[in-house]
């Protein structure tokens, strides 16, 4: 749902968005995809988790850059994009709806869908990759919902998936599986697996590996010390606290500002509700799993969220503002144009950051 900006908005956006921003945005996590596209519509199908998330339909890249116009109106917009990874896809023509999307907009940077439960062959994947000017993997989660029963990292990113990715020096845009996330023991085994198999690819773990609380990044961050090739995205994070762990244990080097567009798009915030999350928004968006809609109170954008647990993490750590312009911009980047970031492995391998 389309929510028209207002004075406020823009007042708001002056004063505590824009001073956080440099003056080009790269945004390492959204989607575009077309129902038309899908084998099922996850909501309809009445599977266990199929009301999960709820989104639109239809999120064509103009409604991507739509939004992101609505949310960072006077900065110069680019994202990493791919399709949508669950059971519902046709693959094939998810892939072509994103390669066509990133050929007809200039700034956007595909990923393909990848995975063993995909059941695709080296070869078919080479000419995807080939073809369509994709710059690594989105791994598929091959569910509905949060069940993510036993399922680990290899089993996730397969032999193949795991040999292309290190060939070509792609990037594998991995959502961590486990209902622990990554701060299950289990789950850090295979990244840490996944890492040391595969030096060559760029591995970024999705939502900071899916710990949009303090708690579970505290237990998952020392996994990733010494791991030069892994990297987190911000998407749907928005507790400060999340990310000043982050950055007092590795560094702002390995983040990346990322959105999840369409459902940054909506206006709320996600909040911490004793060992969950939950997506506080305002009336008018669909009934969706840990969604509760409310009125009465001001709401901005959900991108604003992140910008803003960016801006008072990058605050209360001391991080310097090329530092933090980087997180929105210039990390990403790094991997897209060089295949390697220009910084150390992590603090812990000379200054780590200390409360």
């Amino acid at each position: 749902m389309a929510i028209p900006t207002t004075d406020a908005d823009h007042t708001y956006y002056e004063q505590e968005i824009a001073p956080v921003l440099p003056p080009a945005v790269l945004d390492f996590h959204t989607h575009v995809w077309s129902a038309d596209a899908w084998q099922e519509r996850p909501w309809d199908t009445q599977q266990p988790g199929g009301r999960y998330m709820v989104t639109p339909e239809h999120y064509p890249a103009e409604q991507l850059l739509h939004d992101a116009r609505a949310c960072f109106p006077d900065r110069d917009y680019q994202a990493v994009c791919f399709g949508y990874p669950t059971p519902a896809a046709d693959w094939a023509r998810d892939t072509t709806c994103v390669a066509l999307a990133a050929r007809r907009h200039q700034g956007l940077f595909p990923l393909l869908l990848a995975g063993p439960a995909l059941g695709l062959t080296r070869a078919r994947y080479e000419q995807a990759l080939d073809s369509g000017g994709f710059r690594g993997f989105k791994v598929f989660l091959n569910w509905y919902g949060d069940d993510y029963g036993d399922i680990g990292v290899e089993e996730m990113v397969g032999p193949t998936e795991r040999a292309l990715a290190n060939e070509r020096g792609l990037i594998v845009m991995l959502h961590v599986p486990g209902r622990g996330r990554l701060a299950a023991p289990d789950v850090q085994a295979g990244v840490r697996r996944l890492a040391a198999e595969c030096p060559q690819a760029r591995i970024v773990l999705a939502h900071c590996g899916r710990c949009y609380l303090p708690g579970q990044m505290q237990a998952a961050i020392g996994s990733l010390r010494g791991l030069a090739n892994v990297w987190m995205d911000t998407s749907m994070v928005m507790d400060p606290v999340v990310l000043q762990i982050a950055l007092n244990e590795i560094g702002p080097g390995r983040l990346l500002f990322g959105t999840d567009f369409p459902v940054a798009a909506m206006r709320g915030r996600r909040v911490r509700v004793r060992d969950h999350w939950v997506d506080v928004v305002l009336p008018g968006y669909p009934p969706s799993a840990y969604r509760v809609a409310g009125e009465g109170y001001r709401a901005g954008f959900m991108a604003w969220e992140i910008v803003l647990a960016i801006r008072w993490a990058a605050e209360l750590t001391g991080i310097s503002e090329p530092e933090r312009d980087g997180i929105f911009h210039d990390n990403g980047m790094a991997l897209l144009e060089s295949g390697r970031a220009p910084h150390s492995a992590d603090r812990g391998a000379g200054n780590p950051r200390r409360p």
